[in-house]
């Protein structure tokens, strides 16, 4: 184990960071940063599957990229109008695809609720700009230079030989990074009175 200094009284903090898929055939990418490390990322495609690997590692938070509920009225929550007013493009939750995302990020989030594990909406394109990157990579090599730039950045370690990251499995690690943020008090929230959205601080405001 490396030294780290996220940790927890004795234990170190464990991250988990989810990009739900709409549809259970379809991946959804994840990312785990435990003991100061990228411990693993990749995809997940069941429901099952995807709470079978959370039981497993037991973390501190789960991060996901879906919206937690849908408005009260309109086609955006009034969060979802706050990221848009700072420039930020999350999609209107009446379109049929958003729905479906929606209804299975509820059978998670009350699925973790029971298990008493604390979930969070998060937003990896937005994630992005808020730790300092301008624009979402649209080619492996671009991200993996930015997960080799906020791995060193933040010290962290990697148990994984990284030379090819899914787009999918590259927000599920910005999501397991906003988790850690949130966990290490390096976040911002942009809340209203129907949602709340989490995001990390700039890498170099890191405490």
């Amino acid at each position: 184990m490396i030294e780290s200094r996220f940790y927890r009284g004795r234990r170190e903090i464990i991250s988990f960071g989810l990009d739900l898929a709409g549809k259970e055939n379809k991946q959804s990418g994840f990312a785990i940063i435990s003991f100061g490390e990228l411990m693993d990322y990749g995809e997940l495609f069941s429901n099952k599957e995807i709470m079978d690997y959370i039981e497993r590692v037991n973390p501190d938070i789960v991060a996901i990229d879906a919206p937690f509920n849908l408005p009260k009225k309109g086609n955006m929550r009034d969060c979802d109008q706050t990221m848009k007013q700072i420039g930020l493009s999350p999609l209107p939750l009446t379109l049929p695809g958003m729905k479906i995302l929606v209804e299975r990020a509820k059978i998670l989030v009350n699925w973790l609720n029971n298990l008493g594990l604390k979930a969070i909406e998060v937003f990896p394109a937005g994630a992005l700009r808020f730790l300092g990157y301008e624009k979402k990579p649209k080619s492996n090599a671009q991200r993996i230079r930015i997960i080799i730039d906020i791995i060193k950045s933040l010290n962290l370690g990697t148990r994984k030989n990284i030379y090819k990251i899914s787009p999918d499995a590259f927000d599920g690690l910005i999501c397991a990074i906003t988790g850690l943020a949130y966990l290490t008090d390096n976040y911002v929230e942009i809340r209203g009175g129907e949602c709340s959205i989490v995001f990390p601080v700039e890498l170099s405001k890191w405490r």
